[in-house]
């Protein structure tokens, strides 16, 4: 891919990144990623791919979070439903 290409298409990858509009961000809505990170103001090649690379990064770090977060509640509920069903049984 020509490089000219290539800047082109991560200019439409970081401005899809950041469509949200400014008056929603921080925010969010339900389901929606709201970046921390400012997209790079000068639009080079290797600024926008580790901008890319670092919201990527951010996402999985939060997809991972999120699932540790789910496994410990589902315990606590587990744990809370084995203990009624013992109370019961008495």
């Amino acid at each position: 891919m020509e490089e000219k290409a290539l800047r082109e298409r991560l200019a439409e990858l970081s401005e899809a990144l950041c469509a949200a509009p400014l008056a929603d961000r921080g925010k969010g809505t339900k389901g929606t990623y709201v970046s921390h990170v400012p997209p790079p103001s000068s639009k080079t090649a290797e600024e926008l791919l580790d901008y890319v690379r670092l919201q990527t990064k951010y996402v999985m770090f939060d997809l991972e979070a999120t699932r540790r977060e789910n496994r410990y509640l589902r315990q606590m509920l587990e744990r809370r439903t084995n203990l009624g069903d013992a109370a019961d049984n008495l």
